[in-house]
């Protein structure tokens, strides 16, 4: 009889610990979705935080149709539009290049610069060097820098 007694308590010890540890798993994964849906809640507050840190971190100006022109045997010129990005007229920008031999040696540099460009305003500009074109093989935009 003792042995008969024995048996119906581990069962129920053993219901007790598999009801125990599938309580603890599905109240574990409660909370894990009850978290998920609060950071679910505060996703449109990040992404709008996000946009704006993006608008704050727009550059202040935007280049493009950058190319070289060596119509002139004389001097190589870089022309492109230049965009001001910010909300205020810049009294003064400068765009600024290097230019390479086939080497990679730098053989001079090609440099614009206007006085106020409205905001939100493009310039059409001409980067001119010295440099004969024959000379130059390739370019980069060294800097471009401004003030109101």
């Amino acid at each position: 009889m003792a042995k008969e007694g024995k048996k119906p308590i581990g069962k129920i010890v053993l219901g007790v610990i598999v009801v125990l540890v599938v309580a603890g798993v599905v109240g574990s994964m409660g909370g894990n979705s009850s978290d998920s849906s609060t950071g679910d809640a505060a996703k449109p507050a990040e992404q709008t935080q996000q946009v704006e840190e993006k608008k704050e971190a727009q550059e202040p100006y935007t280049v493009s149709d950058e190319a070289g022109d060596t119509s002139n045997q004389f001097a190589y010129k870089i022309t492109g539009t230049l965009t001001n990005n910010t909300d205020k007229e810049q009294s003064y920008i400068q765009i600024e290049y290097v230019l390479y031999d086939v080497d990679g040696n730098q053989v001079g540099t090609a440099l614009a610069n206007t006085n106020h460009l409205k905001a939100g305003g493009t310039w059409k500009f001409e980067a001119m060097s010295t440099v004969s074109p024959d000379q130059v093989a390739s370019w980069e935009r060294s800097d471009v820098s401004g003030f109101n």
